[in-house]
């Protein structure tokens, strides 16, 4: 793997996403329950995210818990909560003598939220705010269409008026990070998943069929291969 002419590849996309699909399935076809799926998921997120810090790409996205995600069984969503419990602390341990940013996309006054996960989130974003390196920004208790409604609602509330792209794009979780390049979805289905519709709008897309615990650096690559491959023109015509 040469990664060095992967990282000095022109066409490296600088914002990437992870949908995070599989883990259940994972676990299942090895004989295990959910909550193991989850944990393995938890233990590659952590790799791919070094990983995708040592390509130097500069934003990672990725889709841990959406609003639906509430409709799962009350004990999945517990373990899930654990998870990013802990995901925060080890946040705060490895990035926050580090030049990394965190941001969190979603809706964390939510009480059905730990109080713990909200104040650690609200913490760490407001820790790394002003850091200009790496940006890890974690997707929980997200929703695209609901985001979308958030923005207009504070516009309205703001009474703005005549509305343009940038304007509208300052509402959003996302509004300090870059556009978002590349969305990769997990375990072969192909659905968005109501997934950053906005900021998705010129995405390119790739849906490999491992499971995401199983996902590895050279899946990453071969992705990130597929992607430097496409024609992105925008609506407009290249050569």
């Amino acid at each position: 793997m040469n990664l060095e002419k992967i990282i000095n590849n022109p066409k490296m996309p600088k914002h990437i996403a992870f949908i995070i699909d599989g883990n259940g399935r994972w676990a299942k076809k090895r004989g295990l329950p959910r909550s193991l799926g989850h944990k393995a998921g938890f233990d590659n997120l952590k790799k791919q995210t070094e990983f995708v810090q040592e390509l130097g790409i500069k934003t990672l996205s990725m889709y841990c818990f959406s609003k639906e995600n509430w409709n799962r069984p009350k004990q999945e969503v517990d373990y899930l909560m654990q998870l990013f419990d802990q995901m925060l602390d080890e946040y705060k341990k490895d990035y926050l003598a580090k030049d990394v940013k965190i941001v969190i996309s979603g809706d964390m006054e939510d009480e059905r939220i730990p109080s713990s996960v909200r104040q650690k989130a609200k913490e760490l974003m407001a820790l790394t705010k002003d850091r200009q390196g790496f940006v890890i920004n974690a997707c929980i208790n997200y929703g695209g269409r609901q985001e979308i409604i958030k923005a207009v609602n504070e516009i309205i509330d703001e009474g703005l008026k005549n509305i343009d792209d940038r304007i509208f794009e300052q509402h959003l979780y996302t509004k300090d990070l870059l556009p978002l390049d590349f969305i990769i979805r997990t375990s072969g289905e192909q659905r968005t998943s109501n997934f950053l519709p906005w900021q998705a709008t010129y995405s390119e897309w790739h849906f490999p069929k491992t499971y995401w615990p199983s996902f590895s650096k050279k899946d990453l690559i071969k992705a990130l291969k597929i992607y430097m491959k496409r024609n992105r023109r925008f609506g407009a015509i290249k050569g």
